[in-house]
Protein backbone atom coordinates (compact mmCIF):
# COMPACT_ATOMS: atom_id res chain seq x y z
CA UNK A 1 0.00 0.00 0.00
CA UNK A 2 1.21 3.31 -1.18
CA UNK A 3 1.93 6.01 1.51
CA UNK A 4 -0.23 8.99 1.08
CA UNK A 5 2.44 10.93 0.21
CA UNK A 6 3.77 8.43 -2.27
CA UNK A 7 0.20 8.64 -3.73
CA UNK A 8 0.15 12.38 -3.71
CA UNK A 9 3.66 12.61 -5.50
CA UNK A 10 2.59 9.58 -8.35
CA UNK A 11 -0.94 12.10 -8.93
CA UNK A 12 1.24 15.40 -9.27
CA UNK A 13 2.98 13.39 -11.96
CA UNK A 14 0.00 11.98 -14.08
CA UNK A 15 0.09 8.43 -13.10
CA UNK A 16 -3.40 7.51 -12.53
CA UNK A 17 -3.37 6.88 -9.24
CA UNK A 18 -6.83 7.57 -7.81
CA UNK A 19 -7.76 8.76 -4.33
CA UNK A 20 -11.54 8.08 -2.76
CA UNK A 21 -13.31 10.73 -2.25
CA UNK A 22 -12.67 10.77 1.48
CA UNK A 23 -9.13 10.34 0.75
CA UNK A 24 -9.09 13.62 -1.39
CA UNK A 25 -10.61 15.55 1.14
CA UNK A 26 -8.14 14.43 3.70
CA UNK A 27 -5.19 14.52 1.10
CA UNK A 28 -6.08 18.08 0.70
CA UNK A 29 -5.99 19.25 4.12
CA UNK A 30 -2.97 17.73 4.78
CA UNK A 31 -1.65 19.41 1.68
CA UNK A 32 -2.82 22.30 2.74
CA UNK A 33 0.03 21.38 5.76
CA UNK A 34 2.70 20.84 3.89
CA UNK A 35 2.36 23.79 1.17
CA UNK A 36 1.60 22.16 -1.69
CA UNK A 37 -0.17 24.46 -3.43
CA UNK A 38 0.22 22.28 -6.45
CA UNK A 39 -1.83 19.45 -5.35
CA UNK A 40 -3.96 21.68 -4.53
CA UNK A 41 -4.75 23.42 -7.56
CA UNK A 42 -4.89 19.90 -9.38
CA UNK A 43 -7.13 18.35 -6.75
CA UNK A 44 -9.63 20.77 -8.38
CA UNK A 45 -12.50 19.85 -11.06
CA UNK A 46 -11.41 21.98 -13.99
CA UNK A 47 -15.24 23.18 -13.81
CA UNK A 48 -15.07 24.51 -10.65
CA UNK A 49 -15.21 27.71 -9.53
CA UNK A 50 -11.87 27.88 -7.98
CA UNK A 51 -10.64 27.05 -11.84
CA UNK A 52 -12.22 29.83 -12.62
CA UNK A 53 -11.02 32.35 -10.14
CA UNK A 54 -7.45 30.81 -11.02
CA UNK A 55 -6.82 29.60 -14.40
CA UNK A 56 -2.94 29.44 -14.02
CA UNK A 57 -1.70 26.75 -11.62
CA UNK A 58 2.01 28.48 -11.44
CA UNK A 59 -0.23 31.98 -9.98
CA UNK A 60 -2.24 30.01 -7.48
CA UNK A 61 0.77 28.19 -6.09
CA UNK A 62 2.22 31.93 -5.65
CA UNK A 63 -0.98 33.07 -4.33
CA UNK A 64 -0.67 30.58 -1.65
CA UNK A 65 2.71 30.63 -0.98
CA UNK A 66 2.38 34.87 -0.72
CA UNK A 67 -0.94 34.41 1.23
CA UNK A 68 -1.48 31.15 3.05
CA UNK A 69 1.88 29.68 3.43
CA UNK A 70 2.62 30.66 7.13
CA UNK A 71 -1.00 32.28 7.86
CA UNK A 72 -3.08 29.30 7.34
CA UNK A 73 -2.74 25.99 9.49
CA UNK A 74 -5.13 22.93 9.56
CA UNK A 75 -5.21 21.20 12.86
CA UNK A 76 -7.73 18.70 12.18
CA UNK A 77 -10.20 17.75 9.42
CA UNK A 78 -12.82 15.03 10.29
CA UNK A 79 -15.19 13.69 8.00
CA UNK A 80 -18.10 13.00 9.22
CA UNK A 81 -20.15 11.46 6.18
CA UNK A 82 -19.70 10.44 2.48
CA UNK A 83 -22.08 9.35 -0.09
CA UNK A 84 -21.12 8.18 -3.16
CA UNK A 85 -22.76 7.91 -6.64
CA UNK A 86 -21.22 7.13 -9.88
CA UNK A 87 -19.56 10.13 -11.07
CA UNK A 88 -20.47 12.54 -8.32
CA UNK A 89 -19.22 11.93 -4.54
CA UNK A 90 -20.77 14.39 -1.18
CA UNK A 91 -18.37 14.22 1.48
CA UNK A 92 -19.22 16.19 4.87
CA UNK A 93 -16.10 16.78 7.06
CA UNK A 94 -15.15 19.45 10.25
CA UNK A 95 -12.07 21.23 9.53
CA UNK A 96 -10.32 23.23 12.92
CA UNK A 97 -8.21 25.57 11.59
CA UNK A 98 -6.01 28.78 12.41
CA UNK A 99 -5.89 31.82 10.33
CA UNK A 100 -3.55 34.84 10.82
CA UNK A 101 -3.70 33.57 14.36
CA UNK A 102 -7.27 33.43 14.81
CA UNK A 103 -8.96 29.99 15.03
CA UNK A 104 -12.18 28.41 13.22
CA UNK A 105 -14.39 25.65 12.91
CA UNK A 106 -16.45 25.06 10.05
CA UNK A 107 -18.16 22.04 8.46
CA UNK A 108 -18.45 21.71 4.68
CA UNK A 109 -19.95 19.55 2.23
CA UNK A 110 -18.59 19.38 -0.40
CA UNK A 111 -18.79 17.87 -3.92
CA UNK A 112 -16.62 15.96 -5.97
CA UNK A 113 -16.82 14.50 -9.70
CA UNK A 114 -14.62 12.26 -11.91
CA UNK A 115 -12.61 14.05 -14.20
CA UNK A 116 -10.62 11.87 -16.37
CA UNK A 117 -10.96 8.91 -14.04
CA UNK A 118 -10.33 10.51 -10.90
CA UNK A 119 -11.77 12.78 -8.35
CA UNK A 120 -11.54 16.19 -8.43
CA UNK A 121 -13.30 19.12 -5.82
CA UNK A 122 -16.18 20.74 -7.54
CA UNK A 123 -17.60 22.99 -5.27
CA UNK A 124 -18.60 23.08 -1.10
CA UNK A 125 -20.80 24.51 1.17
CA UNK A 126 -20.07 25.92 4.56
CA UNK A 127 -21.15 26.10 8.19
CA UNK A 128 -19.31 28.19 9.72
CA UNK A 129 -18.61 28.46 13.88
CA UNK A 130 -21.34 30.56 15.23
CA UNK A 131 -24.07 28.77 12.47
CA UNK A 132 -22.73 24.74 14.06
CA UNK A 133 -24.71 23.08 16.37
CA UNK A 134 -23.88 22.53 19.81
CA UNK A 135 -22.83 19.11 18.38
CA UNK A 136 -21.40 19.41 14.61
CA UNK A 137 -19.91 15.55 14.67
CA UNK A 138 -23.75 14.65 14.20
CA UNK A 139 -24.71 17.07 11.03
CA UNK A 140 -25.82 14.95 7.92
CA UNK A 141 -26.81 15.83 4.55
CA UNK A 142 -30.32 17.03 4.89
CA UNK A 143 -28.56 19.73 7.35
CA UNK A 144 -26.58 21.29 4.58
CA UNK A 145 -29.73 21.03 2.27
CA UNK A 146 -31.79 23.45 4.87
CA UNK A 147 -28.63 25.62 3.67
CA UNK A 148 -29.93 28.57 1.12
CA UNK A 149 -27.98 26.62 -2.09
CA UNK A 150 -26.79 30.41 -3.25
CA UNK A 151 -23.78 30.12 -0.77
CA UNK A 152 -22.81 27.50 -2.20
CA UNK A 153 -18.96 28.47 -3.77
Amino acid sequence: MLSAEWKTVLMMNQFKITLSPVELILERSRAFGRANFGFIFDSFHSGSNFRRQFTSRSAYITFGRENLEGNFRILNCRVLADDLLEDEARVIFLLDMVANDVRQTFAELAWLRREEGAWRYHRGLKITGEDLPEKPEELGFADFEKLDQRLVF
